[in-house]
């Protein structure tokens, strides 16, 4: 109704824009049940997260590692804090770690079960001075490939929530 006016067509559910439901999103990640009275700052709450919010501060840090952006973009209401995508970062490396601890094999988390796999290996090497191995580096590369069919399209190793 904020952006199309008190119409019954647009209220109908048949064609709802994106700019709808993030602004539903916004609404829903800013309000708050209690505020404290003469308190400026809003609390957010991890219980009323909508996607929206956790996508922009995960993808304004993931492009430019910018402190301050994600917190102008927190205090416009736009975005999770800061502490919020590290703690969010954080929890998915733990559990990331944790599964290649029960697996006994470090893979990538994406890898499903059941699916023919082919792997590249090659050697990564720099040198960019013969008479000396100060600059030097030597390492392998690992690439690996799955191929998933229609009748295959494999299972996942497991399935859990990030956001906890």
């Amino acid at each position: 109704m904020i952006l199309d006016g008190p119409n019954i067509k647009s209220q109908s559910g048949d064609g709802v824009t994106q700019a709808t439901l993030s602004t539903a999103q916004l609404l829903q990640h800013n309000s708050s049940i209690r505020r404290r009275v003469g308190s400026i700052t809003v609390r957010h709450n991890k219980d009323r997260e909508t996607p929206l919010p956790i996508y922009v501060g995960l993808t304004v840090h993931a492009r430019t590692r910018k402190r301050d952006l994600i917190e102008m973009l927190f205090d416009l209401g736009l975005s999770i804090s800061y502490d919020r995508v590290m703690a969010i970062s954080t929890s998915m490396g733990n559990r990331v770690c944790e599964q290649y601890h029960r697996d006994e094999v470090v893979c990538p988390p994406n890898l499903r079960k059941g699916l023919f796999t082919t792997a590249a290996v090659d050697n990564i090497d720099h040198n960019p001075s013969s008479t000396t191995s100060t600059d030097s580096f030597h390492g392998t590369g690992i690439s690996l490939f799955q191929h998933p069919s229609l009748q295959n399209n494999g299972t996942y190793r497991r399935e859990h929530s990030v956001l906890e």
